[in-house]
């Protein structure tokens, strides 16, 4: 029986890159809203462009233009990212308390450009009803991005 070594070689690489950063550019505010004065309930929308609305059959109402969506600014390599959001109010007494959806308007979400920067934009909604205390919430919006 023959004895001897064998070896081969195959190429090898790395990439570096800056590490990925999220800011908070602007808070979420759904502004200033007067419970139903009936025993319908209200669901309160704030979407990705700053739009306040009010659905249901209660008799609540938006006073002025005080909305304003989450926005953050996403930067880092070009990669394919997810989010997940959540959004907790104190004191309790709001219904239904969601983040919606994460919105990119630079580029496509989910892939952050080649520029290198993105900004995501987050509203979300909650209920109230003539028996939701008459309260000034507020609460913590967190967002996460998952990048590969």
């Amino acid at each position: 029986m023959a004895s001897g070594t064998v070896s081969q070689t195959s190429p090898a690489s790395a990439t570096i890159v800056s590490p990925y950063t999220l800011s908070t550019t602007t808070t979420m505010a759904f502004g200033l809203i007067t419970r139903p004065n009936n025993a319908n309930a209200n669901t309160v929308t704030l979407d990705a462009n700053d739009t306040v609305t009010l659905s249901g059959a209660g008799g609540g109402a938006i006073v002025g233009s005080g909305g304003s969506t989450a926005r953050f600014t996403l930067t880092g390599a070009p990669t394919t990212y997810s989010t997940s959001q959540a959004i907790t109010m104190t004191p309790t007494g709001l219904g239904a308390v969601s983040a919606a959806t994460t919105v990119a308007t630079t580029g496509t979400y989910g892939a952050v450009p080649a520029a290198g920067a993105q900004e995501l934009r987050i509203g979300g909604s909650f209920s109230i009803s003539s028996a939701t205390p008459a309260l000034a919430y507020t609460g913590t919006l967190t967002l996460t991005v998952n990048y590969n």
